[in-house]
């Protein structure tokens, strides 16, 4: 999410003053495309975002954070680079939701994932980060994310099933309930950031070797020494992993 955060900020500061504070007032209007209860909800949402980036830097001062503290410290508005430093990744989620249309859209452009058939907003952006959130903090927290119950949006947005889809050229919509969902989804980042083929290679053979791991160490204690069962093991896994996984391969190389 690194180059993601770097494009959103470059994109964001581009030939304006580079104050979280000038940005929130000339970038942050997605609003004003909006009309009805979806301008009132998006209004809604760029103030708590106000709120919660205040709260951010009045935590990181207290933390000491050096670039956090000269700024403060200065009596000068905070970068939005420097604040991008501290934020959590759920806020930059909220912060993408609440910026200009036209900059979403130059981000996603540059990723090659923008379709205007299916995401006539932009959403993709983030969608992506809210869904790769859940998966981050459960691994942070070290909980359960085999069976994806870390998700917390009850439906998935048609866009990203359809983003990895096509990427892919599977013959099926994704649904995110297998975790080769979200690598599909990381791959796809990673690769469109720019990312090198071999780094991502390592992530996919890491991978796929733990599918393995999987598969293999359960003959030590299953009965009779057979392997996990099928049933139990697409579950996890999910059908067809072979042919997603070679399809995934064939994207990247």
């Amino acid at each position: 999410m690194i180059h993601l955060k770097n494009l959103i900020v470059n994109y964001s500061v581009l030939g304006i003053d580079p104050s979280f504070d000038n940005v929130y007032r000339q970038k942050l209007t997605f609003y004003r495309s909006q009309r009805g209860r979806r301008r009132t909800k998006s209004i809604n949402k760029r103030l708590r975002l106000k709120k919660d980036f205040d709260s951010e830097i009045a935590y990181a001062y207290a933390s000491n954070n050096i670039v956090i503290k000269h700024y403060i410290e200065e009596n000068k508005s905070v970068p939005l680079w420097a604040l991008f430093e501290v934020i959590s990744l759920g806020n930059v989620g909220n912060y993408v939701a609440c910026l200009n249309r036209e900059d979403k859209e130059k981000v996603a452009d540059f990723l090659n994932l923008y379709n205007s058939q299916y995401d006539e907003n932009v959403k993709i952006l983030e969608q992506s980060i809210f869904l790769i959130k859940d998966l981050r903090n459960a691994v942070a927290h070290n909980h359960i994310i085999f069976d994806c119950r870390f998700r917390k949006a009850q439906n998935v947005a048609q866009n990203l099933k359809a983003t990895v889809k096509n990427k892919l050229h599977l013959e099926a919509e994704t649904n995110f309930d297998i975790l080769f969902d979200y690598l599909a989804l990381l791959m796809i980042f990673l690769k469109e950031s720019g990312n090198s083929r071999s780094e991502l290679n390592s992530y996919i053979t890491d991978f796929e070797n733990s599918v393995n791991i999987l598969y293999k160490s359960t003959e030590e204690i299953a009965h009779n020494k057979e392997p996990l069962p099928y049933s139990v093991y697409n579950l996890i896994i999910g059908e067809r992993f072979k042919l997603k996984l070679n399809k995934l391969k064939e994207y990247i190389n």
